[in-house]
């Protein structure tokens, strides 16, 4: 962990370049609140950035069953063709991978910036004080900072068997983790900006950056993260949104195990 310093500008990144595969369309142009799932994250991050790269598929496309699926029948209302950004957003097109897409938003960041934020289209309900506290960690010295849950049900490892007679497989139970010793991992990310860029310089492709970076030997902090912080994959998950989005615009929304209490993490 680096000693606290003054860094430069904050600029986040926000990922909706995905395909919405296992959602069934590009999720991150459905409704939320009379807005596209995009435009919830950007509008979170303002606050707490300089500035804003949004990194955009080249095509927006969903079928009309997906739209009014998502829509609860509504369709025609689920999903916005169209999205302005507000004044400054800068937007680039993706990569076929995650990884090229953050690549993507990092040749639009500013080499000055001195913290990035990446986060995505599927965590629409992340506070702007959740930005804030994951910058605020890394202004404070931390290389990265997550925000994290604890875990409130059991997890256990799972491995696929074959079935009685060699019929299809299933799972079946194996060892339980210590729920003390995991969290569960929301967006935002923070980075200092030198670190973020020479993991990805060193790294072909990778699903999470936090993990690139520790891997590098940064110290990843987690922070408290937000119960109502939900990842958005499919159109059940948009419906909860729908339903928690009230609460976290009247200032309901809360972290999970009090301000101040970080884990670090390699």
């Amino acid at each position: 962990m680096a000693e606290p310093a003054s860094l430069g500008p904050v600029w986040t990144i926000v990922l909706a370049a995905g395909g919405g595969t296992r959602f069934g369309g590009r999720k991150q142009f459905f409704d939320l609140g009379g807005e596209p799932l995009v435009a919830h994250p950007v509008a979170a991050a303002s606050p707490a950035s300089d500035g804003i790269v949004v990194v955009t598929p080249a095509v927006a496309d969903v079928t009309p069953a997906v739209a009014e699926q998502a829509a609860g029948g509504a369709a025609g209302r689920a999903y916005h063709t169209t999205w302005t950004p507000p004044p400054g957003v800068r937007i680039v097109d993706g990569g076929a991978t995650r990884a090229q897409s953050v690549r993507a938003g990092l040749a639009g960041v500013p080499l000055d910036a001195g913290i990035i934020v990446i986060t995505d289209a599927a965590h629409p309900l992340a506070t702007a004080a959740l930005y804030r506290r994951v910058v605020d960690e890394v202004r404070a010295g931390a290389d990265a900072a997550v925000p994290g849950l604890q875990l409130t049900e059991v997890v256990k490892q799972a491995r696929p068997v074959a079935g009685p007679g060699g019929a299809g497989a299933r799972l079946v139970a194996g060892a339980s983790l210590a729920r003390e010793e995991h969290r569960l991992v929301q967006t935002p990310h923070a980075f200092r900006a030198d670190l973020l860029r020479a993991a990805h310089a060193r790294a072909d492709e990778a699903v999470e950056d936090s993990a690139m970076v520790a891997a590098a030997g940064g110290q990843v902090v987690i922070v408290p993260g937000e119960p109502a912080n939900i990842h958005v994959t499919t159109p059940d998950e948009l419906a909860m949104a729908r339903l928690l989005l009230t609460h976290v615009r009247s200032g309901g929304e809360h972290d999970e195990f009090g301000a101040g209490r970080v884990h670090a993490v390699r």
